[in-house]
């Protein structure tokens, strides 16, 4: 089933891809959006030219099958950062600074993505 309430995807976010995901498959969920084709057309409408010209093969030759899929997996690989350079980041770069204790716990958590324990 699908909606046709108006709704607005926000802006991609390049620094994390896959939390900009979760954040539109709730607009999809509360919106009762489920079919792939309108997931990967209302993802493309809403994109910058700039992050559709890194896709590009997928828009103009989508799959026939989980289009959505596709899309979702191309932006998450080409716009995260590797698990090297997260893992290096959270070793050399990540300070303090004047945040809260619990911020900082939560970005090394973030950075770690499971990969290290407290």
């Amino acid at each position: 089933m699908n909606s046709t309430r108006a709704f607005k995807i926000p802006t991609f976010w390049r620094t994390n891809p896959e939390l900009w995901f979760k954040q539109i498959e709730s607009v999809f969920y509360t919106t009762r959006i489920t079919a792939d084709a309108s997931k990967f057309h209302h993802v493309v409408s809403s994109m910058e030219s700039e992050i559709l010209a890194q896709v590009s093969d997928i828009i103009l030759n989508p799959p026939e099958t989980k289009m959505y899929e596709a899309l979702k997996t191309r932006l998450i690989e080409r716009f995260s950062e590797s698990e090297q350079c997260r893992l290096k980041k959270l070793l050399t770069e990540v300070e303090l600074g004047d945040r809260k204790p619990s911020h900082f716990l939560s970005e090394m958590r973030q950075l770690a993505n499971g990969k290290v324990t407290d």
